[in-house]
């Protein structure tokens, strides 16, 4: 399972950065790759993406500040459930992983497969919720099922390279 690979490691020279904000203050920063570019979130989240020429997402990182309750002990059954309340028709746990290291914080991340209710795009992601010392968080890396096994490792590298406060 590739999150047992995940830890704490700065990004690559060349990599940019963006800050997840919250309360005025920048509470993460997103590592990503140069063949990735930002796009539009929800307010105070970062994100960055790889999109083909059509606009469908071939690669996907977010870094939102804590929303609910969600936990480092119940990160794994709030992510699934979250999906399918958000817009998943199935999901799948495929892994799990606590204590991981990130600069700057500890975190639980899982590995997971879902179907989204719209055009039934099939996606699989690892998801991370990481407690900093001042904020918590959770780091999403996503890309279709299809393409995973190519792009996994510089997603997972991205998620590795992610830094709390």
């Amino acid at each position: 399972m590739p999150l047992r690979t995940l830890a704490a490691k700065a990004a690559p020279a060349g990599w940019h950065r963006l800050p997840m904000t919250g309360d005025g203050s920048v509470l993460a920063d997103l590592a990503y790759p140069p063949q990735m570019h930002p796009v539009a979130g929800d307010r105070g989240a970062a994100s960055a993406a790889r999109l083909s020429p059509a606009g469908a997402y071939l690669m996907y990182l977010n870094a939102t500040p804590r929303q609910g309750q969600e936990s480092l002990r119940d990160w794994p059954s709030f992510r699934v459930g979250h999906l399918l309340e958000d817009d998943a028709s199935k999901a799948r746990l495929l892994g799990v992983s606590r204590g991981v290291r990130f600069l700057g914080g500890t975190g639980t991340c899982v590995l997971d497969t879902y179907v989204t209710r719209i055009k039934a795009n099939h996606y699989t992601e690892i998801a991370c919720f990481v407690q900093g010392a001042i904020s918590a968080s959770v780091i999403v890396a996503a890309a279709p099922a299809a393409g995973w096994a190519r792009v996994s490792g510089l997603l997972l590298r991205a998620v590795a390279a992610y830094q709390v406060r």
